[in-house]
């Protein structure tokens, strides 16, 4: 297995990841869309960051396939006292699991991000997605603070 930076021709299966990953995040979250629909500007964004250097879009891949993925950014923002590493998305194909995939991802981002300048790294989660959890308490990750939302 091989953790390399993403590129535009991994972006179909990038696509793929992504819907499987809110395949299994829908349990978690009544807000989310039923079904993931890539219309052509979310295909721009998504292509965009995938080229953004101020991105880290990482790729799992054996045999020419990807099948993993791990992308975030790094806050530098006035409210911080030292840059942090935000961890956006992460998913490993439903196939390809417990391989240690996620496990190599996330040490790929945190040694980006701390190359990058990044003190800490900061994600979500939904507190019912255990083994999420699970895999970033393995981490040393604590949680550090509640998301909430509020229907209008």
């Amino acid at each position: 297995m091989k953790i390399r930076k993403v590129n535009i021709e991994d972006y179909l299966e990038v696509i793929n990841l992504y819907r499987q990953l809110h395949d299994a995040e829908k349990m978690f979250d009544d807000n989310l869309v039923e079904e993931l629909i890539i219309d052509e500007n979310q295909e721009k964004k998504i292509k965009r960051r995938m080229k953004s250097r101020k991105e880290i879009f990482l790729v799992a891949e054996i045999d020419s396939k990807v099948v993993g993925l791990i992308d975030g950014f790094i806050i530098d923002d006035i409210f911080f006292k030292e840059k942090i590493a935000y961890l956006d998305h992460i998913c490993v194909d439903r196939n390809h699991r417990n391989k240690e995939i996620g496990t190599k991802l996330i040490k790929e981002f945190q040694k980006i991000s701390k190359k990058k300048g990044a003190k800490y790294v900061k994600l979500n989660a939904f507190k019912k997605n255990i083994n999420a959890i699970k895999l970033y308490e393995k981490f040393g990750f604590k949680e550090h603070s509640s998301f909430y939302i509020n229907t209008l």
